[in-house]
């Protein structure tokens, strides 16, 4: 059932996934990869110009609640291509293949493009 669903919908979802690529990622010109913005890190402080003031309580309460939202934690990018692989594992190649060929062929260059690298 679950499998004929995905296969079903599978056009669609390679769509919203584009979409959704397009709305986080952005491009390093250099490196011409692209990298998730909406991952945040642990690590990362909270900036502050010289215009501003330092980060109050309510500020790194609400840092800390973005750090366990998985929009900010999960990698969209890894999280399409761990699902493909899936996809590809549960079909096989000639079924995968025989899904992919069924998504718009410019949309599947955009999604190559997003997926470079892993």
């Amino acid at each position: 059932m679950y499998k004929l669903v995905i296969q079903d919908k599978f056009c669609g979802i390679i769509n919203i996934s584009v979409e959704g690529l397009h709305d986080v990622m952005s491009e390093d010109p250099e490196t011409e990869t692209y990298k998730d913005c909406m991952l945040m890190s642990h690590f990362e402080e909270l900036k502050v110009t010289e215009d501003e003031e330092p980060p109050t309580e309510q500020d790194k309460r609400k840092k800390i609640l973005a750090l366990k939202d998985p929009v900010h934690t999960v990698s969209l990018q890894q999280f399409v291509y761990e699902k493909l692989k899936a996809q590809q594992e549960l079909l096989g190649e000639q079924g995968f293949q025989a899904l992919m060929e069924t998504v718009d062929t410019e949309i599947v260059a955009q999604l190559q493009k997003f997926l470079q690298g892993f």
